[in-house]
């Protein structure tokens, strides 16, 4: 008997079982190393604000510990534009990179003082009072940021993780107008912190091979305390919270 021919058939077995467990396995065809621009849009939320008296008046009745003036800027349109490079390490699926953002963001509220009610409801005969605390952020300039990207790519599929360092303005104002007093306010510029998440796909399509679009969701942290002096009238102590952002965009890789 011929034990060559009778150890093709398995020779023959084997090899058709490599090509199919070689074939199962999926195949990285796209590099996402280099640089790229890119737009985006998208939306943010409020910011929690307290206003609180931190100085005592007697004109006012006002004292340290009076109700605080809690309100919420309005959330609001985000859109602007990235730049930033990725650098796929070699024969692996992870990525790190660089990334830039500058966007559009201006979002405010104002809300009468809850002490000014008081006031008037103890004192109904003297002038109405109408003190106003009010809130704007990235009314200026918008807001900047520029952070690391951490992410694990699947062929045309990206996933990463994001985070970095945000610049804004948080400007403060108190007024009283009833009072023939206009008011006083504070400008910071602030510098926070950004953290969050996001899924970029690059399209398989002839001539957008270079295109990828993405979606992500980003944390501002930009928590800021400005006091608020009022001359003779009254000081105030306000702080601001963080913006929860998410936004759809598109890049052009280099």
């Amino acid at each position: 008997m011929n034990h060559k021919l009778f150890l093709l058939p398995l020779c023959l077995v084997a090899l058709s079982g490599i090509t199919l467990a070689d074939s199962a396995i999926p195949k990285s065809t796209y590099d996402w190393t280099g640089i790229y621009v890119g737009g985006f849009i998208g939306g943010a939320t409020g910011s929690d604000v307290s206003n609180t008296p931190s100085f005592d008046t007697v004109e006012r009745g006002w004292w340290t510990g009076s109700a605080a003036n809690n309100y919420s800027t309005k959330a609001g349109f985000i859109g602007g534009g990235t730049v930033g490079y990725n650098w796929q390490i070699e024969k692996t699926p992870y990525l790190v990179g660089i990334e830039g953002e500058y966007g559009y963001l201006s979002q405010q509220n104002s809300k009468t003082d809850p002490n000014a009610a008081t006031w008037n409801a103890a004192n109904p005969s003297r002038i109405p009072d109408n003190s106003q605390s009010s809130t704007s952020i990235g009314a200026d300039y918008g807001y900047g940021l520029i952070g690391g990207r951490l992410g694990y790519a699947l062929d045309r599929s990206l996933i990463y993780l994001k985070s970095g360092a945000v610049f804004t303005t948080v400007n403060s104002s108190w007024s009283d107008t009833a009072w023939d007093f206009n008011g006083t306010s504070n400008k910071a510029t602030t510098t926070g912190y950004a953290v969050g998440a996001g899924f970029e796909y690059a399209l398989p399509f002839k001539h957008l091979t270079n295109v990828t679009v993405k979606t992500e969701y980003l944390y501002f942290g930009i928590p800021t305390s400005s006091t608020i002096n009022a001359e003779d009238y009254i000081t105030t102590t306000q702080t601001t919270s963080g913006i929860h952002t998410a936004k759809i965009g598109v890049n052009y890789k280099f």
